[in-house]
């Protein structure tokens, strides 16, 4: 029997790798706790766009949202880790392996958070060369690690930021999370929406929130409704677009909104439809951005979906041959019986598995149900059931069925198109399901359609995939709750330690012999003896 070979980093430094011209560099990170949505990760990728080397900074919080960030960097940044790259070989470090019998580290090591570095080639297939810093560190390469991630901070300051940008939380799981963190009581299982508001109690219109006694709901932060006699009042137009409705009104000057006669209380201005001056003090213009004038006549992206539209990785938003063809074509369904989301991501830890599906499902009388099974790292499900809103499920009718979007089942996703595919998570997928009954066409009653999102917007469909995404996602916060439960994961796990984790049993891997050396190697695409490239 073969010993088992563990490549290390004087075995890795030997390898010979062809690769191209490096484009991009990038250091990743990512950390979780003990309880379901509290993961963050932190990317940095330093990428030429149009002439201009940039580093975008991309942070997200599965609770908080996302937030990025565009600086300045110079030419010889990427040149730099190139010449790093070339002169400890970084691009076999892949290959390393940790013997387990010599691993010393605690046991539950890397088991919470997680670190490494990606460079990007010009090569047409498999043009990037991942390694984790952890297991580089482990055989002493921890030196090189902090060469790279230093280039990679030093830009990272106030005076060489372009642009930022908030965005929001926008996965149900998490908004339905929320839901339940701040309107119901832990542990119990959510009953029907059956009560009226008592005690100045109110529901928020936006997210379905129940039980709010602030004027801002806790998980929106949509503001109070005012009373229907307030609404019943007539508007009056009023100068700059204000709009008196009766009762209190808002300060355009100075933000108070606890005005309710003539003169604003926090700063003494003129309610703005009764303002005697109104009309004659008109502000200048505010003079264009240095900042902006820079971003547009570079073309700055503001993430790495706009960086790469940029660089023509991939198509603008507008459908290509295929997808025009497809869309043009018409198409005849029968009763529409269930639309369905699935979504799964694997990060490098038990915590940062993600297991999640939205379904909604047609009775033959038309009445439509939502449930949402959420599931995160090694706990239990959370699976939430819908009286489905008749507004969203009216959009969702009307979109599958008169923008023929069945057609795009045929669209397949071409990763080797795509050099920044996989950048936010080690693993992942994302599909919806259409389900018709067809009978009444003259076909099956069953008939299914799986479309792929990132197959539409490689196509020039991203605006397709975004309205599909909104609309998953108002499948949930548009309807109304009827119950919640907690049951087993789906996935099929074993125990973990004997701590009552749960993780997926790794995949075997495969041995292979080296065609020039002869040396049985246990795996990866490189033979640890000689550097022959597994054939």
């Amino acid at each position: 029997m073969t010993e088992k070979q563990y490549p290390t980093l004087k075995d890795v430094k030997q390898m010979q790798i062809k690769h191209g011209k490096l484009i991009a560099a990038e250091l990743h990170s990512s950390s979780h706790g003990m309880m379901a949505f509290s993961g963050i990760s932190d990317t940095y990728t330093l990428k030429e766009t149009n002439g201009q080397f940039l580093l975008l900074h991309s942070h997200k919080s599965e609770m908080d949202g996302t937030t990025e960030k565009l600086y300045k960097a110079d030419a010889q940044a990427l040149q730099k880790i190139g010449e790093i790259a070339d002169s400890e070989n970084l691009w076999a470090w892949s290959e390393m392996r940790i013997d387990p019998e010599k691993d010393d580290r605690p046991r539950m090591f890397d088991y919470s958070s997680s670190w490494g570095i990606t460079l990007y080639t010009d090569d047409n297939t498999d043009g990037f060369f991942s390694f984790n810093c952890d297991t580089a560190e482990f055989y002493g390469g921890g030196e090189v690690v902090k060469q790279i991630r230093d280039i990679l901070f030093s830009f990272v300051e106030d005076e060489n930021l372009i642009s930022q940008k908030q965005l929001p939380v926008t996965d149900p799981k998490v908004i339905e999370m929320k839901k339940r963190m701040f309107t119901m009581p832990m542990g119990t299982d959510v009953k029907p929406n059956n009560t009226s508001a008592e005690n100045g109690e109110w529901k928020c219109p936006e997210c379905n929130a129940e039980g709010i006694k602030s004027k801002f709901c806790p998980n929106c932060g949509t503001p109070k409704p005012a009373p229907a006699a307030e609404k019943e009042t007539e508007p009056q137009p009023a100068q700059d677009g204000f709009v008196y409705n009766g009762g209190k009104w808002k300060c355009p000057k100075c933000g108070c909104e606890e005005g309710e006669g003539k003169f604003c209380p926090g700063c003494g201005s003129w309610r703005p439809d009764l303002d005697p001056d109104r009309g004659k003090n008109t502000e200048p213009a505010p003079e264009p951005s240095p900042v902006k004038e820079f971003t547009d006549s570079m073309g700055v992206p503001n993430g790495i979906t706009d960086m790469m539209k940029a660089m023509g990785l991939i198509p603008e938003d507008k459908p290509d041959e295929q997808l025009a063809a497809l869309l043009a074509k018409q198409v005849k369904h029968g009763r529409l019986v269930s639309f369905e989301h699935y979504c799964w991501s694997n990060g490098m830890t038990p915590a940062s598995h993600n297991e999640n599906e939205t379904k909604a499902t047609w009775s033959e009388n038309g009445e439509v149900t939502v449930r949402l099974y959420m599931q995160q790292g090694v706990c239990d499900a959370v699976v939430t059931d819908y009286r489905a809103g008749e507004k969203v499920i009216a959009e969702l009718e009307k979109f599958i069925c008169e923008s023929n979007l069945t057609n795009l089942a045929q669209l397949k996703y071409d990763r080797s198109k795509d050099p920044f595919s996989g950048t936010t998570d080690t693993s992942g997928d994302s599909y919806y399901t259409i389900c018709f009954d067809d009978s009444s066409v003259g076909g099956d009653k069953s008939a299914r359609f799986k479309l792929d999102p990132a197959a539409i917007s490689q196509h020039g469909g991203e605006a397709i995939a975004k309205q599909l995404r909104e609309l998953t996602d108002r499948l949930c916060s548009e309807s109304t709750m009827l119950s919640s439960h907690i049951e087993p994961a789906k996935s099929s796990m074993n125990g973990f330690m004997g701590m009552g984790m749960k993780i997926d049993q790794p995949a075997q891997t495969e041995s292979w012999t080296c065609s020039a050396c002869g040396n049985e190697c246990s795996g990866g695409r490189f033979c640890n003896k000689c550097g022959n490239p597994k054939v």
